[in-house]
Parts: structure tokens; C-alpha cells; sequence
């Protein structure tokens, strides 16, 4: 991978990821006063941000931390600050088309990029010790995919496994119903047409939803990274189309999907069929509660100590 560049502006400019800080601390208590290092990676033409967790001594491994379908990296800091307590390197791309990541001039965002780009910092990684790959929403299943193009990863973690390829799972994960059949048949007769489109992440991702807190979900909703970031249709046609590096769910290492317990949006059910077709060690936790992003009490606690569980037992 080339090198990192220092430059280009950070989440410091964007008062809606303070805002997201201060409420976490405020409603679920969970404090991470510290901040990541802040760079950006040339990548494909595209200029890719990282948010760097460093351990104060030496790493006892790596762990890339990958956001979903329509978040940013900076909105998983709660779950890297933990992980780097525990001594544990966490790198956190902004994945094409979201976040500060920059796209290169005429770029539509693709979502075979993502798995590519996971790929790739998980095999820069492993050059200097163990790399786990952590995903959350989406991202657990663009690290599945990953571990599978990755020259070597240590184990995979999941908050969910929820693969949009199929159409049933699509249509439960979309705002409406009558907006995913609609979208799978615009995706699928008119696929250059719908590739130029771009649309508000909000008028068809139930963003509200990612959490009970009505609070912090009105912040998500208000957010221009976010709720109000104007999406690629690209992205989200080329996730239901995306053809993976094997025909089945075999992975290189152990998985462990920590699903949250009350996800209203994305429920452990809709995970399963993944989960059971992965033949290789593999463990499956419920958390005690917790939305799709699992915040709040105990369900926090547990997948931080679970996560790291599983993380230490391998290095």
C-alpha cells in the first residue's frame, strides 16, 4: 500500500461528529476523551481517510474496523477506543463514497472497491504481526468477504452478517418494502440509469433505526455525513450484484458474530443464514440488549469484553 499523506480537512471540521461524542457520553456514559490520528491514504486514485487508534506501547495486533452501508469511521470510535486500551492497533477507513474519503475525479462508488480496500489493509497489516478484520451493520459482511481475498487474517468479528445479495434481506433492510422491490427492479432493468442516480442516505435507509435513542438518532438524521449525505445508488446496486471471491461462506480463521439482542432493524434472524453456512470455527453471541448500533447498557460492556476475548485468545 502507498503511504500515508497528512493533509485534507478532519472530523475536527464537522460539529456533528462532536455532537455524536458528547451525546454518547451523555446518554450511555461511554467516554473516550482521547482522539485517533487523522490521515489519508492514496488508493486507486481515490484519497481513502483513515482514523489511526495507536496503542501507547507496542501493538499486540491489528484490527481494521469497518463501518456499514451509509456510516463513516469516525462513528465507530466507541468500539475502537476500547480495543486500543486493550493494546490492540485499530485502523478505521472512511470506505469510498462515505465519509472524508475523497473519491478520485468520475468515480462512481462500487462496492467490490470496499472489499478490495479491507483487503488490502488487512495484508499491509499482517506484514508487521496478527490482523482481525471487525465489522459492523454491513461491514460484517465486507469483512467476510475480505478474510476471503486476504492473504492471511487471524479471525473476523461481526455485528451482524446480513448479505443484500438477497433480494428478501435487501427489502427488509430498506426503508419500506414497496422502496426495495422497487429498487431491486430499477437495479436490475436499468442499471445505467440508476447508477447516475444520487439520493439522500435517509429516503430509503431507515437511519432512525440505528439506535432506540431518539435523541441520538434525530443527531444521525441531521447529520451531513449521514442521515443527509446524498448517496450513490451505484454503491447499493453493486452490493446486491457483488460476486465474491469463493461460492461459499468458507473462511481462512475463526468468526464470531456478537449480534445485538434487540436489533429492530436488522434482528439476529436475518444474520442466521449466513452464519450457519460458514463451515469453519465459528461462535455466535446475543447480546443482552442493544440496537443496531449497540450502545447501550449491558450490551456495550459485553461486546467490548467478548470482542477482546476473542481477540486475545489469538494473538
Amino acid at each position: 500500500m502507498p503511504s500515508l499523506v497528512p493533509t485534507r480537512p478532519t472530523y475536527d471540521d464537522f460539529p456533528a461528529t462532536n455532537t455524536y461524542r458528547q451525546h454518547v457520553t451523555y446518554a450511555f456514559g461511554i467516554a473516550f476523551t482521547e482522539k485517533p490520528t487523522e490521515t489519508w491514504l492514496p488508493w486507486r486514485g481515490h484519497e481513502v481517510h483513515m482514523d489511526d487508534w495507536r496503542p501507547r506501547g507496542a501493538p499486540r495486533a491489528t484490527v481494521i474496523l469497518v463501518h456499514g452501508a451509509g456510516g463513516y469511521g469516525r462513528l465507530l470510535a466507541p468500539f475502537a477506543a476500547p480495543l486500543r486500551e486493550a493494546g490492540f492497533a485499530v485502523r478505521v477507513p472512511d470506505l469510498p463514497g462515505y465519509g472524508l474519503t475523497r473519491m478520485r475525479p468520475g468515480a462512481r462508488a462500487e462496492y467490490d472497491e470496499w472489499v478490495a480496500l479491507v483487503a488490502g489493509l488487512a495484508d499491509e497489516a499482517a506484514q508487521h504481526g496478527p490482523v482481525f478484520l471487525f465489522g459492523l451493520s454491513v461491514g460484517g459482511m465486507t469483512c467476510l468477504w475480505a478474510a476471503q481475498r486476504a492473504r492471511k487474517v487471524s479471525g473476523v468479528a461481526a455485528t451482524t452478517l446480513i448479505d443484500l445479495r438477497d433480494p428478501r434481506t435487501f427489502v427488509r433492510a430498506t426503508r419500506a418494502p414497496w422502496m426495495g422491490y422497487l429498487s431491486l427492479a430499477a437495479f436490475r432493468f436499468l442499471p445505467s440509469l440508476t447508477d447516475a442516480v444520487s439520493f439522500p442516505l435517509s429516503l430509503i435507509v431507515p437511519v432512525e433505526r440505528l439506535t432506540p435513542d431518539v435523541q441520538l438518532a434525530r443527531a444521525l438524521l441531521s447529520d451531513p455525513l449521514l442521515g443527509k449525505r446524498w448517496a450513490q445508488a451505484r454503491c447499493f446496486r453493486t452490493i446486491t450484484t457483488y460476486t465474491p471471491e469463493r461460492d461459499d461462506f468458507e473462511l481462512p480463521c475463526p468468526l464470531l458474530l456478537v449480534h445485538p439482542g434487540a436489533d429492530t432493524w436488522t434482528p439476529v434472524e436475518m444474520s442466521l443464514p449466513v452464519y450457519e453456512q460458514v463451515p469453519t470455527a465459528k461462535e455466535l453471541v446475543v447480546l443482552s440488549n442493544g440496537g443496531h448500533a449497540p450502545l447501550e447498557s449491558p450490551a456495550y460492556g459485553e461486546l467490548c469484553s467478548t470482542v477482546t476475548r476473542f481477540l486475545e485468545a489469538r494473538v
